[in-house]
């Protein structure tokens, strides 16, 4: 996916992880994404509100 976007000429890639999911934010570090934020109940599940990390990557050579 990064090398698509990059071709693509995105020059960063953003999303969401639960809080908690420390496994997936493990990885997302590994491939260079960073934390940059928390959104707080930004949703429901199972009738709870979850928090989310925001994560971004800057792909672009040029940024």
């Amino acid at each position: 996916l990064i090398a698509a976007a990059e071709a693509a000429g995105f020059w960063k890639l953003v999303s969401r992880v639960f809080v908690e999911n420390h496994a997936s934010r493990a990885l997302l570090g590994s491939l260079g994404f960073r934390e940059v934020g928390v959104y707080e109940k930004h949703g429901k599940l199972d009738g709870a509100w979850r928090d989310v990390v925001i994560v971004e990557l800057l792909i672009a050579s040029n940024v």
